[in-house]
């Protein structure tokens, strides 16, 4: 059990008592009753799983759909990455430009990119190759709005548990949340990039 006043927990012995009125459960505390001597009534809440991870409300959750682009079209240069894409000029000649492209989330064959960053139908080019991907579908994730550096930036997270409050996430995933991150408390508040006063 998990009192809500300072998040303490306990185990009590458990009974099942039935009388005229139903059966009920029956919780049984042997100690700590001083802890809450000045309290009418406390709101505690029962544990029946334990899960370990980053507990943040439910309405710091938000939907965002991405462009999803296969991994072997993402190029390095330097020490930027990005996906080189292919521009026309008034000419109607065609070139390739690379521009930086933020990974959000991967699979095993798919990143998944800011859907605001290119037009939708817009062709990429593989490196070393002519062979073209046009941009267009998409997939959702849930995640949160990150605000360390000042301005929103959306991180992709796991869900491991929940209750009607919270949700349980797993920590230090590649494209999620750590530890001491600040997020936005009302995610349907915020944009990506959205800059926030501190």
């Amino acid at each position: 059990v998990q009192f809500a006043k300072d998040d303490f927990r306990v185990t009590p012995k458990f009974s099942i008592v039935t009388n005229v009125s139903g059966t009920y459960g029956k919780l049984d505390f042997s100690k700590y009753m001083v802890r809450y001597l000045t309290d009418r009534f406390l709101t505690f809440e029962i544990i029946d799983s334990v899960e370990t991870g980053l507990k943040i409300p439910i309405s710091c959750v938000v939907e965002k759909s991405f462009y999803i682009v296969p991994i072997e079209y993402y190029t390095t240069s330097g020490a930027q990455t990005g996906l080189n894409i292919e521009v026309y000029n008034e000419a109607g000649e065609s070139s390739i430009k690379m521009e930086a492209a933020t990974i959000y989330y991967a699979t095993d064959t798919h990143y998944y990119v800011d859907s605001s960053a290119f037009p939708i139908g817009t062709y990429i080019v593989k490196f070393d190759s002519n062979e073209r991907y046009q941009i267009g579908p998409t997939a959702s994730l849930i995640g949160v709005y990150n605000v360390n550096k000042g301005y929103a930036v959306f991180r992709q997270i796991e869900i491991i548990a929940e209750n009607d409050e919270y949700y349980i996430i797993k920590p230090n995933t590649k494209y999620g949340l750590s530890l001491y991150d600040h997020i936005i408390l009302d995610g349907k508040t915020v944009t990506e990039n959205q800059v926030l006063y501190q």
